[in-house]
């Protein structure tokens, strides 16, 4: 059914995209939610309409009276239609249903599309890793699996719990193993065989760096450089030391939110740079930098504008407020011009002041603060600050397939020259 409600009726919640995001979590049963002008249209597979609206209310009024905080660009190369590609985004309308959906799977479907993804991936990441190493970044590789205390102390569980993938274990006993058969041979379902194995599937590679880190003091990885200078600002503080990797993530995202561009599998290469708090923010942006003009190099258009991380309970409204405000995060976004039926982000860059290397332990050396006043207690040191840019592969992928095709001779110079 659709439960159409007057935009009038949920204006007490302030930020209507942040509220069409939060509404997916009212109900499993929601499969949609898009706005025109007069209203919010939630498609619902569900019976119990009044029991939705209920908890929007209440949504809403749990919103009510926040501060509203604006995205601020701060880079834009497009063309043309700047504001459409934005704004269309935010209507919560699903682009692949937006796009013209026949050419889009028979383009996508074929072999030569399925090759040149693969090729692109691999040229991408093989640049990536080049420029990291440039920075003096030392390589991982890491495992897709990461164990349930890494995720705690990161914070990602409490965070977003919705996104997070278990993994489940059979037992190693001989009578598991006959049962198993045995449902198989009825079909029946095994899940109930299954037992928590205490690991999950990452959802992003950069807590492997911390977990790496946890316990130590400062200094550059072993057998590589670090960075201050690549950052090009004078240190006065702890040593920069930068890691880069690349791996699988995995996200439990809505189903309504998976598209060519949103996906529950996808590639992450990721540069994570630990030390002051000042020579962490000049890497940051550094990093934007460069990849700015990497963006343009490459053919591609869009634009940098502040972002949050996207918290969905009501009380962590707060912090994604902070984090606009003290513009922790920075996303940049892909977005051809006016002819796109929405915008995705393809990179982001964030600071995260000394809350991951505090949660894992991870200080200076109490002298190299000097006079800053971070030293900590006793000479112990304080915790270290930390940044981390992360590229979704999949995505930048898709970017240059659809500004560039699917023919490596169409594809811009720096590309093949990492093929």
């Amino acid at each position: 059914m659709l439960i159409r409600v007057p935009l009038d009726k949920v204006g007490q919640a302030g930020d209507l995209i942040q509220l069409m995001e939060k509404i997916y979590y009212l109900s499993d049963r929601i499969t949609n939610v898009s706005r025109d002008e007069a209203a919010l249209t939630i498609e619902y597979g569900g019976s119990d309409e009044e029991e939705v609206v209920r908890r929007l209310d209440a949504l809403c009024a749990s919103l009510s009276g926040r501060r509203k905080l604006p995205y601020r660009k701060v880079k834009d190369n497009r063309r043309d239609g700047k504001a459409a590609g934005r704004a269309r985004a935010r209507t919560g309308a699903s682009p692949s249903r937006e796009r013209d959906s026949e050419n889009r799977e028979s383009s996508e479907s074929s072999e030569s599309a399925k090759e040149a993804h693969v090729l692109l991936e691999q040229a991408l990441v093989k640049l990536l890793r080049s420029r990291a190493h440039a920075y003096g970044a030392a390589l991982r590789r890491y495992p897709a699996m990461m164990p349930e205390s890494v995720l705690q102390k990161s914070g990602y569980i409490r965070n977003f719990p919705q996104n997070v993938y278990a993994v489940g274990e059979f037992r190693h006993q001989f009578d598991t193993m006959q049962e198993i058969r045995a449902r198989l041979e009825d079909n029946a379902p095994l899940h109930e065989l299954l037992q928590p194995s205490g690991m999950y599937l990452q959802p992003c590679v950069c807590y492997h760096v911390y977990e790496e880190r946890s316990g130590t003091r400062s200094g550059g990885p072993a057998g590589n450089g670090s960075g201050p200078g690549a950052a090009g600002a004078v240190s006065s503080g702890p040593k920069l030391a930068l890691y880069s990797a690349y791996g699988p993530c995995f996200r439990h995202e809505h189903a309504s939110r998976i598209d060519d561009s949103r996906l529950r599998e996808f590639g992450m290469f990721e540069i994570v740079y630990i030390g002051g708090a000042q020579e962490v923010r000049d890497m940051r942006l550094k990093l934007l930098e460069d990849t700015w003009l990497l963006f343009g190099q490459l053919g591609l258009e869009g634009y940098v504008e502040t972002a949050s991380d996207p918290f969905f309970l009501p009380e962590d409204t707060d912090r994604r407020l902070f984090q606009l405000a003290a513009e922790s995060k920075f996303e940049l976004r892909f977005a051809p011009g006016g002819g796109s039926a929405s915008d995705y982000a393809v990179t982001s860059f964030n600071v995260c002041g000394d809350v991951l290397c505090k949660a894992f332990g991870i200080t200076g050396e109490a002298e190299e603060y000097g006079d800053s006043g971070e030293a900590g207690e006793a000479g112990k040191g304080a915790p270290l600050h930390s940044g981390c840019t992360a590229f979704g592969v999949d995505r930048w992928v898709q970017a240059l397939a659809d500004t560039h095709g699917y023919e490596a001779g169409s594809w811009p110079q720096l590309i093949r020259e990492h093929l």
